[in-house]
């Protein structure tokens, strides 16, 4: 009878590709391998292993940052580029190890808050299209050596400059990452990776200029994707939603709620326990401040408050966080009570306040006689000062004469 090996069975691979069509790759020239992969169930070896859901998230992450990619790299450096394939594959450290195939250009992406690194792996092809349209040049010939000193300078510089493009794929969670170059063209293996953890890599499989395809690759540990991919969700969830994309007709039903803060303070626990009906507690805001409207929980506007249909109402005020001086609110209720009193019948209102109803109109009357003393003045200037000195000259002296020689008959 033969022993029972003891061995622990070898993982099978977990991968999704995504398939692109004919108007991005076109699949009448290319035909890519055929492998085949055994199906597994997610989580059935070891507990850091991604879910079908956290793979689908990885897939659309990379593929995103993947994409923006190879349009910049066509628009800066003037490259022919037709994008074949991008999947996502969990597999072991070694498994992927044993996958790796031909000249490759290896490197590292360093995350601050990380220990473990993001291991980037290029096509040599590739790596040498990317350095020669850098430099202005074109392809000659494959390259079948590792790079340079110099080289290796250009394709990291270059590659440096798209990076933030990786940290945008990723909501902003993530830091720029510090990009270094670890070797070509042979692959390193990283002693600080047990062969047997759960490794996450995606790839994306390209031609530049007519070239044969190569693949981009980024591997990651299971424990640091799933760290970056719980970060990403709490970003994402709590992004505030965009209605513009929302129809008119369903932005009509929504409610949002409204809030007025009249202001605020700070109490004791000993002085909530001393607080009575009628006690007054004063609060960081002034009579004639603004009120803090708030219109969900994302919108702050400044308002006075008021009555409006005998109903506390609140009148818009400003749009910016600023000091705003308005006028007390009881004035604004005061104003508006005197209505119904106009309404009362004359006879019912006392004698002694007949006099004091219409005060204005005399002191309108005073003052429009002092207000034009100029006017009545220039009328009379406007007479020659000639004829009124004979007017006042002639008729004093005639009755003068009539006066006196009346009583000289009579006697």
């Amino acid at each position: 009878m033969a022993e029972r090996s003891l061995t622990k069975p070898e993982i099978a691979s977990q991968k999704r590709t995504l398939k692109l069509p004919p108007a991005i790759g076109d699949w009448t020239t290319y035909r890519p391998p055929k492998i085949l992969v055994k199906k597994v169930k997610t989580g059935l070896y070891g507990f850091d292993r991604l879910s079908k859901s956290e793979l689908h998230q990885v897939l659309l992450i990379h593929y995103r940052f993947i994409q923006e990619f190879f349009k910049r790299l066509k628009i800066d450096l003037r490259l022919g580029i037709e994008f074949f394939t991008a999947q996502v594959e969990q597999v072991t450290y070694l498994n992927f190890l044993r996958t790796l195939s031909g000249s490759v250009v290896q490197g590292k992406l360093s995350l601050p808050d990380f220990h473990e690194g993001i291991q980037v792996f290029f096509d040599l092809n590739l790596a040498n299209s990317v350095i020669n349209h850098a430099l202005g040049s074109r392809d000659l010939e494959p390259m079948n050596r590792g790079l340079t000193e110099a080289e290796n300078n250009v394709f990291s510089t270059t590659l440096t400059e798209y990076l933030p493009r990786y940290a945008s794929a990723f909501e902003g969670v993530i830091p720029t990452p510090a990009f270094s170059l670890i070797g070509s063209p042979d692959v390193t293996i990283d002693s600080s990776i047990n062969t047997s953890s759960t490794f996450v890599i995606f790839s994306a499989e390209a031609s530049l200029n007519d070239n044969p395809p190569g693949k981009i690759i980024f591997g990651y540990l299971a424990s640091t994707l799933k760290n970056l991919l719980a970060r990403y969700r709490e970003k994402t969830e709590a992004k505030s939603l965009n209605f513009l994309k929302l129809p008119a007709s369903a932005l009509s039903k929504i409610l949002v709620p409204a809030s007025a803060i009249l202001g605020k303070t700070n109490l004791l626990t000993s002085e909530l326990h001393r607080l009575e009906v009628g006690d007054v507690v004063s609060l960081d805001t002034t009579i004639n401040s603004a009120v803090t409207l708030m219109i969900g929980s994302f919108l702050k506007l400044l308002a006075q408050p008021g009555i409006s249909n005998k109903k506390k109402a609140l009148r818009l005020a400003g749009f910016k966080e600023e000091e705003i001086q308005l006028p007390p609110p009881l004035e604004t209720v005061e104003k508006e009570e005197p209505v119904e009193e106009e309404k009362l019948p004359e006879e019912k209102l006392p004698p002694e306040a007949l006099p004091e109803e219409f005060p204005e109109e005399e002191i309108k009357e005073e003052i429009t006689e002092e207000e034009f003393p100029e006017e009545e003045l220039s009328e009379e200037e406007a007479f020659p000062e000639e004829e009124i000195s004979e007017e006042e000259e002639e008729f004093p002296e005639e009755e003068f004469h009539e006066e006196e020689e009346f009583p000289k008959e009579g006697g």
